[in-house]
C-alpha cells in the first residue's frame, strides 16, 4: 500500500482527506504541524538512512 504524508492545521479536512485517500488504496498519515510531518519522516522506514541524516541536519 502507498503511504501519503498530509499535513494539515484543519482537522476536518485532515479527516476527508484521510477518507478520500484511504477509499483510493492509499496509506494516509495524517498529522496538524511541520513539525509532527518531519518527525513522521525520520521515523519513516520508506527513506534511506542517508537521507534521514541529511534532513536532521538541514533542520538543526
Amino acid at each position: 500500500m502507498n503511504k501519503i504524508l498530509i499535513v494539515d492545521a484543519s482537522d476536518s479536512d485532515r479527516r476527508l482527506m484521510v477518507g478520500l485517500l484511504t477509499r483510493a488504496g492509499y496509506e494516509p498519515i495524517a498529522v496538524e504541524t511541520m513539525e509532527a510531518a518531519k518527525d513522521e519522516v525520520v521515523l519513516s522506514p520508506w527513506r534511506s538512512q542517508r537521507s534521514v541524516e541529511r534532513n536532521v541536519h538541514r533542520a538543526q
